[in-house]
């Protein structure tokens, strides 16, 4: 049983990082897809366009992270939100990913360990890992649609 439980703690400090790059790399994937034309895109008016889809990642990034580290950081300012090109949100979506990676990277088991309530659940501070990661997911699934719906070609599946 203790075995289980030294792997289970190891887990996210010896294999999340890979997994989180590999989801970044998804991302730019999918985000390099969309022609810049196309940014603005939105299936209905009341949802978001292509590219607020990818800031509403940074976005949550810079919120949960904060959870984690104490630490708010923005990675763009909304009120320049109509100057941000394809390139420049692609920039911000990446030195978003990016800095989660870094956290990732030199968070503490001890930290990770750490009981928080979130959203009215028990829970520690790893789980927030994994809630960027599937909030992350949610809004590139939206995305690939978007892609699709324009006839546009989209990343091979990753998963793991």
């Amino acid at each position: 049983m203790g075995s289980n439980s030294l792997k289970a703690q190891t887990y996210f400090l010896d294999q999340f990082p890979d997994v989180w790059q590999r989801n970044m790399d998804y991302s730019r994937a999918l985000a390099e897809a969309m022609p810049a034309n196309l940014y603005d895109y939105r299936p209905t008016p009341e949802a978001m366009s292509f590219g607020d889809q990818l800031l509403h990642i940074a976005s949550n990034i810079s919120y949960l992270t904060a959870i984690v580290n104490g630490e708010k950081r923005s990675f763009y300012e909304k009120e320049d939100r109509s100057s941000l090109d394809k390139d420049s949100i692609i920039e911000i979506l990446d030195e978003a990913n990016k800095y989660v990676l870094e956290l990732i990277k030199k968070t503490e088991q001890s930290q990770l360990d750490e009981e928080i309530v979130f959203a009215n659940e028990n829970m520690t501070k790893e789980n927030i890992f994994y809630l960027l990661r599937g909030h992350q997911t949610h809004h590139r699934g939206q995305a690939l649609v978007y892609l699709r719906l324009n006839g546009i070609a989209t990343p091979a599946y990753v998963g793991w």
